[in-house]
């Protein structure tokens, strides 16, 4: 049987094409001009839950780059990342790599394109760390050298707890909640990551600044800009609506840092986290720029000035600088933004919250659990099938999971949530299914049959994620698993 796992010459080709037309991060998001990389961010202290590595990347950034660990021990390292020995980049450091490089990468002139980190001018603390009890000690250590480093911002790339996944509670019981504490009692302004799934049920606490995030297709023209089908919103445990707003979702352009070979000068960033990162961004570069403003007059402006979506069912606005920085220039009042106190859970939370604790608590039965997803409310299903009933049991257990996901709905995460529970225990024999609904074209499914080969064929040729929801586009990178998939039939009659 041939290799075809190293086969990815058309995605890559039509990765290589998009550099010519995604357009900078700045001009995107509505700024006037491109970031100054002497000033934009100067003097602001940004910590960020990631990991990094020494890298030619990063080596501008000097004594101005920090890394904090914490030992088993919960004692706590600190580190000047450019006096280090550089490393290639791995697999495990491409996330941290890119955020940090969103934020702060160097000028870049590409195809007539200028890109440029948001806030080069910055300080740095990656906190690497995803432990709560590391996360709380790692912030209390930081916070201690708040003044030092001018700490203002938090950015928490960790999505809505994915280990309780369909759960409904209230907020303060989240232990990443209570870890970042340190940061809320110091009254940093953090910024979380929504999540890139519907599967999510209870979103962050309104104690995160939290971002979605839409299809801009990596041009500034809003009439090519578009909801993105994977962007959970709705209300979490407290019955508060969530996220607070919208950012670019897909090719966010950086300079070329991946772990695979590529003649590409750009990689692409994206996802809640790409958008996070964003607004960290923007926070940051307005915070130094007009230093009379704090962060809570910062988060009005870009929520009054936001945009709403057309033809989009959720009332979040996208991001819009270039409004925000005309406001503060024509020296409008800035409004006063305070989230909307619920008057009350809503059924579907309250039920969905008690479902939570009887299934918690074991006073509720597996077979009750089925019944209850005839219940009107998606929220309250999601519970039971991620929190509730979990991977199937059995063999007829996981027939009918197969049957309940083709037939829910897509747009309330029901049938992504039922294929996640799938994937958990999936085995080969069912190679067929799974790469049948490749056909699909989607962008989460396509995630779950990457995964799902990653764990069961080894020999299969990697599907390049990307956040991208362009079916045209999807399918050209799950062509190498069409080959693959042929030529292993072959052999196994």
């Amino acid at each position: 049987m041939k290799d075809l796992r190293n086969s990815q010459s058309k995605i890559e080709d039509w990765l290589e094409h998009m550099q010519q037309h995604v357009e900078p991060i700045w001009r995107r998001l509505g700024f006037p001009e491109a970031p100054d990389v002497n000033t934009s961010g100067k003097g602001i202290g940004i910590i960020i839950l990631d990991d990094i590595i020494p890298h030619k990347l990063v080596y501008h950034l000097g004594s101005r780059l920090k890394q904090v660990k914490v030992g088993d021990d919960l004692g706590v390292t600190c580190m000047d990342v450019t006096s280090q020995n550089i490393k290639p980049i791995n697999r495990s450091v491409e996330h941290g790599m890119m955020t940090l490089q969103l934020l702060a990468h160097l000028p870049l002139k590409f195809y007539n394109h200028s890109h440029v980190g948001l806030v080069p001018a910055a300080n740095f603390i990656m906190l690497s760390e995803n432990e709560p009890e590391k996360i709380e000690t790692g912030l209390k250590w930081i916070l201690k050298r708040r003044n030092k480093w001018n700490i203002q911002i938090l950015l928490n790339l960790l999505v809505p707890n994915t280990r309780e996944i369909g759960s409904m509670k209230p907020t303060s019981r989240d232990p990443f909640l209570q870890s970042m504490q340190p940061a809320i009692q110091e009254e940093l302004l953090i910024i979380a990551a929504n999540g890139n799934t519907k599967a999510h049920n209870n979103l962050h606490p309104t104690e995160f600044f939290t971002v979605g995030g839409y299809d801009d297709t990596g041009v500034s023209d809003s009439n090519k800009h578009k909801p993105h089908p994977a962007v959970p919103w709705g209300i979490n445990g407290d019955g508060y609506f969530r996220p607070d707003i919208l950012a670019p979702f897909t090719y966010l352009p950086i300079p070329f840092c991946e772990s695979n070979e590529s003649n590409r000068v750009l990689s692409y960033f994206g996802g809640s986290c790409g958008a996070a990162a964003l607004v960290t961004g923007i926070f940051a570069h307005l915070l130094s720029k007009y230093p009379h403003l704090n962060h809570h007059q910062i988060k009005s402006l870009l929520i009054h000035n936001g945009c709403l979506m057309q033809d989009y069912e959720s009332p979040v606005p996208k991001i819009a600088v270039g409004k925000v920085i005309r406001h503060i220039v024509e020296g409008v009042n800035v409004p006063e933004f305070n989230y909307i106190s619920p008057t009350g859970k809503s059924d579907p939370v309250i039920s969905a919250v008690e479902l939570t604790e009887w299934i918690e608590n074991g006073k509720i039965k597996r077979d009750t659990l089925w019944k209850y997803l005839k219940d009107e409310s998606s929220i309250v299903r999601k519970t039971v099938i991620s929190y509730g009933l979990g991977s199937p049991r059995d063999e007829e257990e996981r027939r009918r999971y197969w049957e309940n996901f083709k037939n829910s709905k897509s747009e309330t995460g029901e049938r992504i949530s039922w294929l996640y529970q799938l994937l958990m225990n999936a085995s080969v024999k069912e190679l067929d299914q799974w790469v049948e609904l490749l056909k699909e074209n989607d962008v989460e499914i396509t995630l779950c049959v990457k995964i799902y080969l990653e764990k069961n064929f080894s020999d299969a040729p990697e599907i390049t994620y990307l956040p991208d929801p362009n079916r045209e586009i999807i399918s050209l990178a799950t062509e190498p698993v069409w080959k693959w998939y042929r030529e292993y039939k072959k052999v196994d009659n």
